[in-house]
């Protein structure tokens, strides 16, 4: 990711530290993946035809790899028209392409894009059902919004409430009520033949979706094993 004085490369890289802060907690390794913002594929350079035209890219992105996780950082444009958000969103789609490109067959359905709404998003009701529009749409890769609030004061509460939604979701670190063993290997154990990543990811969305009651939680765990391999 490259460091430029624009507020755009601000926002992405404040979210690029704190990011990295978030792993470090969670005992996941972390390296900035600049490669995933590139224009060409992967082994191409010098080939006209394997690339794509910087107007069909998004003109500010970035790379990180967390864990099995990549992740692209992007922003989303300051009015929320809808016609502009998918025409954003057409811009990163590309951009997804061209990063799976870089990333070990086995880990592209990993590929994460975060994207950021422009400040005061958070509290504009025109933008929330199109954060959920694009969230909505799964090709290429799975899609998260943060809208920002009104003030950079309140930056680090929203966001923690943002990757909440995220695979770096740790609940049963704050749950005292959660008493099972806890699942943070599940990210370790996932590229163990013996673990269908399909499986892994099952557990990790159960994880993050745990209201308080352990029991159910453990059902849906054991349930999700169960059919592990099934088509």
């Amino acid at each position: 990711m490259t460091d430029q004085r624009s507020p755009a490369q601000d926002a992405l890289r404040w979210i690029a530290d704190t990011l990295k802060e978030y792993a470090e907690e969670a005992d996941l390794p972390f390296r900035e993946a600049p490669e995933l913002a590139y224009s060409v594929f992967r082994g191409a350079k010098d080939t006209g035809a394997a690339s794509i035209a910087s107007r069909d890219l998004p003109f500010s992105c970035g790379g990180l790899e967390i864990g099995r996780y990549h992740v692209l950082l992007g922003l989303l444009p300051e009015a929320p028209r809808e016609d502009d958000i998918l025409e954003t969103l057409r811009l990163f789609r590309n951009q997804c392409v061209v990063a799976r490109s870089y990333i070990a067959p086995n880990a592209a359905l990993d590929l994460q894009l975060f994207l950021i709404g422009p400040r005061g998003s958070e509290i504009a009701e025109p933008w929330h059902p199109l954060a959920l529009l694009i969230e909505r749409e799964e090709r290429v890769a799975r899609k998260l919004v943060w809208l920002r609030p009104d003030h950079a004061n309140n930056d680090m509460k929203s966001f923690a409430d943002f990757t909440k939604r995220s695979f770096l979701a740790r609940p049963w670190k704050h749950d005292a009520r959660f008493s099972m063993a806890t699942l943070d290997n599940i990210s370790q154990a996932a590229p163990d033949e013996d673990i269908p990543r399909t499986t892994a990811g099952e557990w990790v969305k159960l994880a993050a979706e745990h209201r308080g009651d352990p029991a159910a939680l453990v059902d849906g765990l054991v349930r999700s094993w169960e059919k592990r391999g099934t088509p």
